[in-house]
């Protein structure tokens, strides 16, 4: 960590932030990892319990955003008006994605009254 924060001064001081990544908690908060393609690098796949392929996808350090469908988490935060959410789902660990915030909010008011309901259905 003390290696990147070099780095990461050293690039502030010329302008030049490329600040090499695997997922975006290497970056800090408010920053995503990307691909070259664009793509949010995550380890998220499995619910943190590491990537599903054995390669490792290499990404740079974004300041921006996730977007909506992206995958997001602590360190990557989605955009304005989006908010990071992990459905509840009888498949473990769906990863953290993107959702509009209204839609959100309505499936934790959903969730949080049926958790309390003992004749809710819990997805299979």
């Amino acid at each position: 960590m003390l290696e990147a924060l070099l780095y990461l001064a050293v690039g502030l001081l010329s302008n030049q932030v490329t600040l090499a990544c695997l997922n975006s908690h290497e970056c800090g908060t408010g920053m995503c990892c990307r691909s070259d393609d664009g793509q949010v690098v995550t380890d998220q796949h499995m619910g943190h319990f590491g990537p599903v392929f054995d390669s490792q996808v290499n990404g740079t350090c974004s300041t921006r955003k996730a977007q909506k469908g992206e995958v997001c988490d602590d360190s990557c935060q989605c955009d304005n008006g989006l908010a990071c959410y992990r459905p509840v789902s009888g498949v473990c660990c769906p990863p953290m994605t993107c959702y509009d915030e209204a839609y959100v909010k309505q499936q934790q008011a959903y969730w949080h009254r049926c958790f309390s309901d003992p004749n809710c259905p819990i997805p299979p």
